[in-house]
């Protein structure tokens, strides 16, 4: 995919409907796929989060074994979406947060693990910070961390990560999943302000 077409494909994705934003496969990931199309998936549902504090700055979460930034969230464990936001929020960021809207849904077609993935993403402010480390014991062990940066840090850092996904130098299949969907949350949240 030439980059002005990854680019196209990227508005269409966040102007087709209010909503659902786009369906992302392994053909819009990865320039050669690895992984042939399985006969079926297994549903796994994910909440993400636009979340800013108090000076107007970003939450996104890294850690050393990949270095890459990413939004808060993750996999759900009930039906109840907005409560398994807040959790990974007091998870990943350790702020309890107010949410105040949502940017949309994407879908997705991992051929790897056979996963289709309905994510949805919300906006919130941060609220209080929490007193305890909620991290899981793996995202203690890998030290996932929140970071805060400016809306230009932000930019900046998901268009070189959406470069890397392009060329090929992701090496986790997941985190080049994971840098489109979110970068695709974040333009359309940057459009709709």
């Amino acid at each position: 995919m030439s980059p002005m077409h990854h680019y196209a494909w990227a508005f269409y994705c966040i102007i087709r409907v209010m909503s659902y934003l786009c369906t992302i496969t392994d053909e819009d990931v990865f320039k050669i796929p690895k992984f042939r199309k399985p006969d079926t998936f297994k549903k796994r549902i994910t909440v993400k989060a636009i979340v800013r504090n108090s000076e107007g700055q970003f939450a996104l979460v890294t850690n050393d074994v990949h270095g890459i930034y990413l939004l808060p969230g993750g996999g759900t464990e009930t039906n109840n979406l907005e409560d398994e936001i807040s959790r990974e929020c007091k998870e990943e960021i350790g702020y309890s947060i107010e949410l105040s809207g949502e940017v949309g849904k994407t879908h997705e077609f991992r051929n790897r693990n056979a996963k289709e993935y309905f994510t949805t993403c919300y906006i919130a402010e941060v609220k209080n910070k929490l007193t305890e480390d909620m991290r899981t014991a793996e995202e203690q062990k890998n030290d996932l961390r929140v970071e805060w940066l400016d809306e230009d840090d932000v930019i900046r850092i998901f268009t070189k990560q959406k470069e890397a996904v392009r060329k090929g130098e992701v090496e986790f299949y997941n985190t080049a999943f994971n840098i489109l969907r979110d970068g695709i949350f974040i333009e359309k949240y940057l459009l709709d302000r």
